[in-house]
């Protein structure tokens, strides 16, 4: 991917950004009462928009990302789509633009005929795992384990959970995690790097152990090793992040 190609795309996350709250009325004033239902059309632009960013990283980092949204039909996700990239045009972006726009729709759109297909099958043949008092045992073995559990709900941005060895890492109290955004807890400068991976993340991506300085309530700093993993629990995202010390903190 070229230079101007890679500003174009940036362009347009900038200007979905500009204009994400009047595109989200409006595609839902269009659509009305059609399907898809409006969770699964703030999904469809959000999970475009993060398309779109991944896209403008390098070629081959973008994949269309369509968890938790196997229960819509194809059709109507492509229609929430396309009236979503026709009201971004209409707010009047510049033609390079609206070209980047165009053409990352018609390859998001082949991505959800690609994998809706396959996805609903796959639904079909497993169907639903339950297991009996599951719960509390593993949030017993989470709360046991002596690596700091951070896991971050990939829809909000936010902490959902952590153990007790993540609120000795952080030097705080779970009830002021719990909720909080999980990127003001990482330093400064390593803050872009940590957004590339969350959008990496978001669009259902596995990457490799990472280093990062995390940046304590309290005003210190401390280098980790980040293990990642992605699971959907109860319907929700979640990036589990387990944290391990590294041997000297950052002064």
């Amino acid at each position: 991917m070229g230079g101007g190609e890679s500003a174009a795309l940036r362009g347009a996350v900038l200007h979905m950004e500009r204009y994400r709250s009047a595109i989200e009325a409006e595609v839902n004033r269009r659509l009305g009462a059609a399907k898809p239902a409006p969770d699964a059309r703030a999904e469809i632009i959000r999970r475009f928009r993060t398309y779109c960013r991944l896209a403008s990283l390098g070629t081959g980092t973008a994949r269309p990302s369509l968890d938790g949204l196997g229960g819509n039909e194809p059709s109507a996700l492509e229609r929430a789509l396309s009236v979503t990239v026709e009201i971004a045009i209409e707010c009047g972006p510049a033609p390079e633009i609206a070209t980047a726009l165009r053409r990352m729709e018609n390859q998001f759109r082949a991505g959800i005929r690609r994998i809706m297909q396959p996805l609903e099958s796959r639904k079909k043949r497993k169907g639903r795992r339950h297991m009996p008092n599951a719960g509390k045992r593993v949030r017993s073995a989470i709360d046991r384990i002596g690596d700091a559990y951070l896991a971050l709900n990939l829809d909000t941005g936010n902490l959902f959970d952590v153990n007790p060895a993540a609120e000795t890492l952080l030097a705080t109290e779970a009830t002021k995690l719990i909720d909080r955004s999980f990127e003001q807890l990482i330093a400064p400068a390593d803050r872009q790097s940590y957004r590339d991976l969350e959008a990496r993340l978001d669009a259902g991506e596995n990457t490799g152990p990472i280093d990062v300085v995390l940046a304590r309530p309290n005003g210190d700093f401390v280098r980790v090793e980040f293990l990642i993993s992605l699971h959907t629990i109860a319907t929700k995202r979640l990036a589990i992040f387990t944290a391990r010390e590294r041997l000297k903190e950052i002064a």
